[in-house]
This record gives structure tokens, sequence and C-alpha cells, in this order.
């Protein structure tokens, strides 16, 4: 897609409109019957980094007790596909903290909410089994585990100059899955094993 090479290539704030259309070899008219502003191609443009994001970090039922080894597992994956699209996300982040009136965070926000709904629902499912602690503020949790894991990606793969080594990333999904597992309040009768 023309718009992602631009962005890549240019950043959110310095890409301008022309440079996606004639990159495109399409007209300023066609693009416009197709988005409204430069916010809606970004939006299109990380869709398919956003599916592979889900995708790569479904729990197809490994996390279902929160076991260690699922939470590891689950970490890197995100940080794995983090980094296949690390120069996009760099994007994201920028035209998110742009204050440009495009709408483009909003658009983000909503993006987000698919992955935090998703936390939130797993450790719904947790504290509704009485693994998880009954008083857990699930929803506070879930934003403070989501946070911690999109700024350590952001910091550590978006935005140095080179990608890193497989094994950095291992070490990061190792990291952020032990702390996702220290932070959540099991019951004493159901701690998962550590291993």
């Amino acid at each position: 897609m023309a718009a992602k090479i631009c962005f890549e290539e240019f950043g959110y704030t310095k890409t301008r409109i022309s440079d996606i259309v004639q990159r495109a070899g399409v007209s300023h008219g066609n693009f416009y019957r197709h988005f409204t502003n430069k916010a809606d191609v970004l939006t299109a443009a990380i869709h398919p980094c956003v599916c592979d994001l889900l995708q790569g970090t479904r729990r197809n039922g490994r996390s279902d007790s929160g076991d260690l080894s699922a939470l590891i597992a689950s970490t890197t994956s995100y940080f794995t596909v983090y980094a296949r699209h690390r120069q996009l996300m760099r994007v994201m982040h920028e035209a998110a903290a742009a204050q440009d009136g495009s709408g483009f965070i909003e658009k983000w926000l909503l993006i987000r909410r698919e992955f935090t709904a998703r936390t939130s629902g797993w450790l719904g499912h947790l504290q509704e089994r009485g693994v998880i602690a009954y008083d857990c503020d699930v929803d506070t949790l879930t934003e403070a585990l989501s946070a911690m894991t999109e700024q350590l990606a952001h910091l550590e793969i978006g935005l140095p100059e080179k990608a890193p080594r497989a094994e950095q990333l291992i070490r990061m999904g190792r990291t952020a899955g032990e702390i996702w597992y220290r932070s959540i309040p099991w019951t004493p009768r159901a701690v998962p094993p550590a291993s």
C-alpha cells in the first residue's frame, strides 16, 4: 500500500496526501473518494498490523488458568509481531500524539480497546471462576498491564534505529510475562504453576 510506504519513509506528520497519491499513481479526487483525511488512510494502513497482533496473541485456551508459560508465550508473540510492524507502529504512536485535529487518537483508542477488552474479559473469567481475588479491579489491572506492555514495545522495539534480535524479544517476553503473572492477585487455592 502506497500510504504505508510513505508513512514509514516520512513519518505521520511529514507525509502529505500528495506523497501518497503520487506513490499510488492516483488522483487527489480518487483518494478523497476513499478517505476523508490522512488519519483515515493511516487507520486503513495499520489494519493488517492490528489483525496480525490480535491473531498472534490469541490465547486459544493456553492460559485459561493463567499459567506462567502461557503468559510468556503470549507476550513474546506480541513483541515478535510488533517487531515485524515496528515502523508502522512508530508512525501510529506519532499520529496518536499529534494534536492535528484529525481524530486519529479516537480511532486508535477504539482499536486499542479490542486488546484491552480481551484482556479484561480473560481476567473477569478468571475472577468468576475464583482463580483470582474477587475484589481485584480488573479494569485497572488490565490498563496497567496493557500500558506497561505497549510502552515497553514502543521504547525497546519501535523507537530504536535497528530492530531487536530474536533473543532480545524472547527476554522481553519472559520479563513481561513474569510481570503479568506476579501482578495478578491469585487466590491462595488457585495459584497456577510458576513454570
